[in-house]
């Protein structure tokens, strides 16, 4: 159990996610149009990165998503302006490692290099994200290393039930071996008894034959 126990929280550490150097500036193509905006990279699937990243712009008013592609036309972040800002986002991947690109739009124009007043506002925006997604990543495996021994531990039980079973089956089928063993004995005492008697009658049978 304990060597379980470690294997798990072994493939756990050696699963966590890791992203490259938090937030970096960065260029993209979006539905034919170039956008400058900030890159982050992360070794989640994309699948699951996609869902955590859209979960997260949901908590800053409505989302819509299409394709990898994520945009909001009005977002509530208080940190960044105080007035709604646009989003358009993506979400791919490449080599393994997945990839989140957002550009943000702050009044007239989008938030691209350090000069930018909200620059460390959105940077800090996006290592929040990374936060948030660590933390949802980590419980997304804890919960498929749970499955996984909560299925070895299922696999356990059936066989030591099988196993009890069959112990219970030969159990009976000893004792009805034994009775069968005591009806035998009894059986065989009275037989010997018999072949005693057989053996003297054989032998009086004999003693009556004449002599030649």
């Amino acid at each position: 159990m304990r060597k379980i126990f470690t294997l798990c929280l072994l493939g756990l550490m050696l699963s966590l996610p890791l992203f490259a150097q938090n937030v970096f500036p960065g260029k993209e193509k979006i539905n034919d149009k170039d956008y400058f905006g900030f890159n982050l990279n992360s070794n989640i699937p994309e699948k699951h990165l996609a869902g955590f990243w859209e979960d997260y712009l949901k908590t800053f008013g409505k989302t819509d998503s299409r394709r990898g592609v994520f945009t909001m036309d009005h977002a509530d972040i208080s940190a960044i302006s105080s007035e709604p800002v646009e989003i358009v986002s993506q979400v791919s991947s490449a080599r393994n490692l997945s990839h989140v690109f957002m550009a943000m739009k702050v009044g007239d124009r989008f938030v691209s290099n350090f000069t930018d007043s909200t620059y460390k506002a959105t940077e800090a925006f996006l290592n929040d994200f990374v936060t948030y997604a660590t933390a949802r990543d980590e419980v997304r495996l804890a919960e498929g290393y749970y499955g996984e021994a909560e299925k070895n531990h299922k696999a356990l039980e059936r066989e030591n039930e099988k196993i009890t079973k069959e112990i219970e089956r030969t159990q009976k089928k000893l004792s009805e071996l034994m009775q069968d063993q005591e009806t035998n004995k009894k059986d065989l005492a009275g037989s010997a008894i018999d072949l005693e008697a057989k053996q003297k009658d054989l032998e009086a049978t004999k003693a009556r034959v004449p002599k030649m």
